[in-house]
């Protein structure tokens, strides 16, 4: 009896992670705009895997490069966001400018290895580990409860 309750928890285990998992596809299933970045701002870098999953908002795609980078995008094709490849920075061009001003003053020597859209602005992460969520002009953005909403 524990055998086979133990194989049916893993059965179902197993068919719930897969549940949860993207679908693969070709890299030509890309929309053009996630495509053209691809190729804009990783030239010489090959897709490795790419994945597109249901999300709250519509389609989403998880892309994964040769070198370790790792993109997400939306339905779209405009990324969501962009993890370097480990040692090197996030494309300067995708980084708003007074973000990228802000963390070069203040944060002396470190680069963006991680960029996320958020509602509001963006999410970096530096190469020292130190998380930011900054509006678009670099300005701190409020800190938020669990519904989405600026904590008072």
């Amino acid at each position: 009896m524990k055998k086979t309750l133990a194989i049916m928890m893993l059965a179902l285990a197993a068919s719930a992670t897969s549940a949860f998992a993207g679908t693969r596809i070709n890299e030509s299933e890309l929309p053009k705009t996630a495509r053209e970045f691809i190729a804009k701002h990783f030239a010489g870098d090959n897709v490795r895997k790419a994945e597109k999953d249901q999300g709250r908002r519509g389609m989403e795609y998880e892309v994964d490069l040769g070198s370790g980078a790792e993109i997400d995008f939306m339905e779209n094709g405009d990324w969501k966001e962009v993890k370097a490849a480990r040692g090197t920075s996030v494309p300067a061009a995708i980084v708003p400018s007074a973000i990228a001003k802000y963390v070069s003053a203040n944060f002396e020597g470190q680069s963006i290895v991680e960029i996320s859209r958020k509602r509001g602005g963006y999410e970096v992460e530096l190469s020292n580990g130190s998380e930011l969520r900054l509006t678009e002009d670099a300005k701190p953005m409020p800190a938020r409860n669990g519904n989405g909403r600026p904590r008072h």
